[in-house]
């Protein structure tokens, strides 16, 4: 999935007057936690060493963290950050429900496909 269609998605979904910097905002804290919480918990490669970043000036074909098929965690996550910004709480508390089931489902299949990492025991002789 890409950052346009993250927030295109998200705009299909819930019809909302957020502007695009904000998006962004949201954008880079669910980037912050998969990297953080997933991908640096895990085998990674050199390049997912670093936290990706975006702002209105990215490209909108710059493609995302998380494989499409889990690609709607991004939505969602935006579409929770629209409905707390509009004190709309039901709607906010089921929008981060289908949220953390998504990112708990990627994460699953992230732990499958990658070694976790671990510490190598030191012994002080």
């Amino acid at each position: 999935m890409t950052v346009q269609e993250a927030l295109s998605l998200a705009d299909e979904l819930k019809e909302n007057l957020m502007d695009d910097a904000m998006k962004m905002r949201l954008l880079n804290e669910v980037e912050a936690m998969v990297h953080d919480e997933v991908i640096m918990k895990n085998a990674h490669t050199q390049e997912q060493e670093t936290c990706p970043h975006y702002d209105t000036e990215t490209d909108g074909d710059t493609v995302l963290l998380v494989p499409d098929r889990f690609g709607r965690l991004y939505a969602y996550y935006i579409m929770a950050g629209i409905d707390l910004q509009n004190d709309e709480i039901d709607k906010y508390n089921n929008h981060r429900a289908l949220f953390e089931n998504l990112y708990t489902e990627f994460g699953n299949y992230w732990r499958r496909e990658h070694m976790p990492i671990t510490p190598i025991p030191r012994f002080i002789i």
